[in-house]
């Protein structure tokens, strides 16, 4: 076989993986069959090309509109970079051979980004300060945009940052603080856990439509699925911390930990492993947070660090036991 037909069918399974037509089995499979990892090399060495050529253009960007100090003016031109990153990732991922599917979308992801920083920069001298308001208008309305491309072409890196800027326009943000340290907060946790239940119960229906009517849209439920148990299960985790300064905290303890149970029974019947896997997750953050709050100014270190590994390693053999019980 030439070369460049294995490269070809090598980049064509890898993208049938990633768009969730094959399995991961099947995907190793045929990967070793046509050397993916020789084509991997190339199109490492074509991203690391594209990723130059991207920090070298926006990088004379930044000179041009740095040197004429106007924040108009920089908006102007990173507003047609976006366009132009868009409309050529659109020429890219509409190509019917399909050569680069996976740099389209790329693209077209960086368009939508850049198209906010565009967006940022025009509205900056209609003010001195950027308040949170029009922060949260210009996040929804770039991802009204990344939405509106994703299902429009059918990308799903585009409905990622879409996902990305509706929440956190919607109230979530974090930031780096320093020394290894991570904040972040939800503005108000109590309409975010009711919107994300209601994005992550879309998503559950969304999987379920992809398998007849919207087979076009194979893994885009799943992202909605993703996001929504992400937020909901972080905003009640924050509304039960007693420093985080909402009322009736026990109220909020015994609705996080009912919702994380209620993940694992209705993943378990489901068969549906993003249910289970953030129900486990949140539900031992859960039970450490509690475990924290309520003994580490009582205990000492090391003693507080031995109760909890040795409550580790009985919870997992217990589980392990259970699993074995079932399958037996």
């Amino acid at each position: 076989m030439r070369q460049s037909k294995s490269q070809l069918l090598a980049q064509e399974s890898a993208e049938w993986h990633h768009r969730g037509l094959i399995s991961a089995a099947v995907s190793a499979q045929l990967g070793r069959r046509y050397d993916r990892e020789s084509a991997s090399y190339s199109g490492l060495i074509s991203w690391l090309a594209l990723s130059a050529m991207c920090l070298l253009g926006f990088a004379v960007l930044a000179i041009i509109v740095l040197s004429s100090q106007s924040a108009t003016l920089g908006g102007g031109i990173l507003g047609a970079a976006a366009v132009a990153l868009w409309y050529r990732g659109i020429r890219m991922t509409s190509d019917p051979l399909k050569r680069h599917p996976v740099t389209g979308s790329a693209l077209v992801t960086v368009g939508l980004a850049a198209a906010y920083g565009a967006m940022t920069l025009l509205t900056l001298p209609i003010g001195d300060s950027f308040n949170d308001t029009r922060f949260s208008v210009l996040l929804t309305v770039t991802a009204a945009l990344s939405m509106a491309t994703a299902y429009q072409y059918h990308l799903r890196w585009p409905l990622l940052l879409s996902l990305l800027c509706l929440f956190h326009g919607l109230g979530a943000w974090h930031e780096y603080a320093g020394n290894g340290d991570y904040i972040a907060n939800i503005q108000d946790p109590r309409t975010m856990a009711v919107i994300a239940a209601l994005c992550a119960n879309f998503g559950l229906w969304h999987q379920h439509a992809e398998e007849g009517r919207l087979r076009h849209l194979v893994g885009f439920g799943r992202l909605y699925v993703i996001f929504g148990l992400l937020y909901l299960d972080c905003s009640l985790w924050f509304l039960s911390l007693a420093s985080y300064g909402e009322d009736h905290v026990l109220r909020w303890v015994l609705l996080f930990s009912a919702i994380c149970v209620a993940q694992i029974i209705a993943g378990a019947r489901l068969k549906e492993g993003k249910l289970t896997g953030f129900g486990i997750v949140f539900l031992s953050i859960d039970l450490y947070t509690r475990f924290f709050e309520h003994f580490w100014g009582r205990l000492s270190l090391g003693l507080f660090l031995l109760i909890a590994g040795l409550s580790a390693v009985v919870l997992g053999w217990l589980f392990e036991r259970h699993a074995g019980a079932a399958t037996a």
